[in-house]
């Protein structure tokens, strides 16, 4: 075999293994695939926003930045366990500091995506929160209980608890998303930034009830939409009686 063969070879044999490991971190691991998962809805989001080509070239240097810090903190993980399959303090260290630049890159990466996008939405946008405390109270109220009625019958069907004991949504959830409602409602028209950053926080309160599985996905992602759909009913009757009085 000739040596231009050997390394067609080799690159070939290389870009195979790199398409490897990317598949088996994105089959094993949640955070990434969510994290490709909001990367892939901001690039669709800049196409669909007509960005510039050098912002939105920005805008995809910063969704790959996010999700190389996150393959690195895992393969810093599996490493780790490797070796150390007792608690020891410095691979905590180590782990935690890992972690920390995915925060760090994703913190970034919120920040820079949320410049870029506040430039070309539309000026009707910062409307949206306004609007929707001004639509009809029995709209949410009828979503509301659809959600309610299918959790339920859901549970039913799989043999679970009852919706208000043991499986119950997040609360915990509910409420950081509630207060995210609550703060876009007050200040979204004006300061959208606050409500980005808040956002940002009920997500983190929400990560956290499943990492520690004190809740599943499905009983924290129930908990949130039962926090905004009860806010903005909320909001929508209150609005209601200002009206009419």
């Amino acid at each position: 075999m000739s040596l231009q063969n050997e390394k067609n070879k080799d690159v070939v044999e290389s870009f195979t293994n790199a398409f490897r490991g990317l598949f088996y971190v994105l089959k094993h691991e949640r955070n990434l695939r969510i994290h490709c998962g909001i990367g892939c809805t901001v690039i669709i989001g800049g196409i669909f926003f007509r960005l510039p080509f050098l912002e939105f070239l920005i805008l995809v240097i910063i969704v790959s930045m996010v999700i190389v810090a996150e393959i690195f903190n895992t393969a810093i993980e599996m490493f780790s366990d490797m070796f150390f399959t007792q608690y020891h303090i410095q691979i905590r260290r180590i782990k935690d500091i890992a972690a920390s630049a995915v925060l760090i890159s994703t913190i970034t990466s919120v920040i820079v995506g949320y410049l870029l996008f506040a430039r070309h939405f539309p000026p009707s946008f910062r409307n949206a929160f306004e609007n929707l405390a001004n639509s009809p109270w029995y709209f949410t109220f009828l979503v509301l209980f659809l959600i309610s009625f299918l959790y339920i019958m859901l549970k039913s069907i799989i043999k679970k608890q009852a919706l208000l004991s043991g499986g119950m949504p997040s609360v915990h959830s509910g409420i950081a998303f509630s207060i995210w409602v609550i703060v876009s409602m007050l200040t979204f028209k004006t300061e959208p930034l606050i409500s980005v950053l808040v956002l940002l926080l009920a997500v983190w309160v929400a990560q956290g009830r499943i990492t520690k599985h004190i809740h599943t996905l499905e009983e924290t992602i129930i908990g949130a939409i039962f926090g905004i759909l009860i806010t903005v009913l909320l909001f929508q009757i209150v609005e209601r009686f200002t009206i009419i009085k």
